[in-house]
């Protein structure tokens, strides 16, 4: 029985083996022995940060180590990277990846961290000697919450095209640029540039430039001036480094030619088709269209839904951009109409005017057939090179309060070539250039005439009344504008109806210091007067 239980007795199990203790487990990790200063290679030796009860010591040596990464920027008080994304505005034959600045994220930062740096803390029971350890955490979050970095790269904007620089010269090599934190993504193979151009160059190139619209039907050879000022202004927003005034393509109520004109300066600068932002959202709360603008590295934005806007509400979205500097460093672009024209505009505005005609399919194709962009990129850097290597010879303009930079860089450079000042009506009512702005003035001055048969203003058949019984010599200008604006019996109601709308069309255009206001409106219809109107005052 002994024998049998002995025999049935379990054998005894052996010892199970103990897992080593943390203490013991971290032994056995290699000794870093000190980093030489640099390899046979020649190589960038990384550096050692010991992790001690100092973290602000710790977080300024974990900056200086990202000092090394080629992707790391600051940029608007935070640390941001560079992101690969497809332009969809541009054809997928010719489109290449576009980079966008976005905030960089916190695992990012970390795994930087661990690339730029080797991180140590101490043996345990031996301060003496370190081991390799992760990037802490607390170093992670102590480092993204800091609003400074010193060594770190300042990140102004991305550009996608060559602009002049503060100094003159053209940026022109891809990447960053030390000089303004400017990184240069261009979307398309690079062009050459000279880098000493003349005059006679400067010239060849305004004559390249207008030539590829020589399709757009201006007003004026002033307005051919303003376009060229257009073009030139992306491209030196920099160069500028302050305020640029709002481009106003105003059209004549026979035809639309604002759409195309401003696409076509976006395509010149290799800017791809502007980014559209509706007047409603930029007067409450504009920061976020424009933080929008700053990340996709855009220069180049166009308000809609503003043509039919008085000049008071183009006055107040001018302010706002302004507030929120959002005026340096983009190039805004709006269209009016002709009937809203206002001198108060030419304050902020510079305005190129368009006249009737209709755009056909040829028109359209002008711009680029031609002539290559690149072609055109290179005439508009020419321009504002050549003028910088002139020295910046002194131009006759008058004073801009507001715009005494871009003046003395864009505008100074388009007079110079010889063309007109693109800011004629600076200061003074523009002239009148066709046949329904010489009516519109006559119109004006013409109603004037009649304050002293009507003190209180007079309505459209008041007036025609007055012209039908005053002698034929009397009101001639308010008689050839009727003529244009209401032709047609006298004493006929279609007449009177008529020269009301027109009336209504022109108010508040300043003609010869004049404008049309409305005095008030009864039973007989509305009363019209004319008040006396500066160019440079709300008319």
């Amino acid at each position: 029985m002994t024998a049998l239980k002995a025999a049935r007795k379990p054998a005894v199990r052996a010892a199970k083996a103990q897992s080593p203790s943390r203490s013991a487990r971290a032994r056995p990790r290699p000794r870093l022995s000190p980093a030489a200063p640099a390899d046979s290679a020649g190589r960038r030796v990384i550096p050692e940060i010991i992790v001690g009860f100092d973290e602000e010591a710790v977080a300024d040596e974990g900056i200086a180590a990202l000092a090394a990464c080629p992707e790391l920027f600051v940029h608007d008080a935070q640390l941001v990277t560079l992101v690969p994304r497809a332009h969809p505005g541009l054809a997928l034959a010719r489109a290449m990846p576009t980079l966008r600045i976005e905030p960089l994220p916190s695992p990012r930062l970390r795994e930087l961290l661990s690339r730029s740096a080797r991180w140590l803390v101490p043996q345990s029971g031996d301060d003496a000697q370190h081991v390799v350890s992760h990037v802490p955490k607390w170093v992670v979050s102590g480092i993204a919450s800091r609003r400074h970095w010193p060594g770190l790269r300042p990140l102004t904007a991305v550009v996608t095209a060559p602009v002049l620089r503060p100094d003159g010269t053209i940026l022109a090599t891809p990447g960053y640029d030390e000089a303004t934190g400017l990184y240069l993504a261009p979307r398309e193979a690079l062009p050459t540039f000279d880098d000493s151009p003349t005059m006679a160059d400067a010239r060849d190139a305004a004559e390249t430039l207008l030539a590829s619209v020589e399709h757009v039907p201006f007003a004026a050879p002033a307005d051919q001036a303003a376009w060229l000022a257009m073009v030139l202004t992306p491209l030196a927003r920099f160069a500028v480094a302050a305020g640029l005034p709002l481009c106003v393509v105003e059209d004549s109520p026979r035809s639309r030619w604002s759409d195309d004109v401003i696409t076509d300066i976006a395509n010149l600068v290799v800017a791809g088709p502007p980014v559209a932002i509706d007047a409603d959202d930029l007067v409450p709360s504009p920061r976020r269209s424009i933080d929008a603008l700053r990340e996709n590295g855009e220069s180049i934005a166009r308000i809609t839904n503003g043509a039919a806007r008085p000049a008071v509400v183009w006055r107040r979205i001018h302010e706002v951009l302004e507030r929120t500097r959002a005026t340096n460093g983009f190039v805004w672009f709006a269209s009016t109409t002709r009937a809203m024209r206002d001198a108060e505009l030419n304050r902020f505005a510079l305005i190129t005017r368009c006249e009737g005609g209709r755009m056909t399919e040829h028109d359209g194709d002008a711009f680029i057939r031609d002539r290559t962009t690149s072609d055109l990129l290179v005439a508009g850097l020419t321009i504002l090179r050549a003028y910088q290597v002139a020295g910046r010879p002194p131009v006759r303009l008058t004073r801009w309060a507001g715009f005494e930079r871009w003046s003395g860089v864009v505008r100074a450079a388009v007079v110079w070539c010889g063309l007109p000042d693109p800011v004629t009506s600076l200061g003074q009512t523009p002239e009148p250039t066709n046949a329904t702005d010489a009516a519109a003035a006559d119109l004006v001055v013409g109603w004037s005439e009649l304050a002293a048969a009507f003190p209180g203003g007079a309505t459209a058949r008041q007036a025609l009344d007055a012209l039908e019984q005053a002698p034929r010599d009397r009101y001639a200008r308010l008689r050839a504008a009727v003529t244009v604006f209401a032709p047609g019996p006298l004493d006929e109601q279609g007449t009177a109806t008529r020269l009301g709308r027109s009336l209504r069309r022109h108010r508040h255009e300043v003609h010869e210091g004049l404008s049309l206001v409305l005095a008030g409106s009864g039973n007989q219809g509305n009363r019209w007067a004319v008040r006396a109107s500066s160019p440079t005052s709300p008319a």
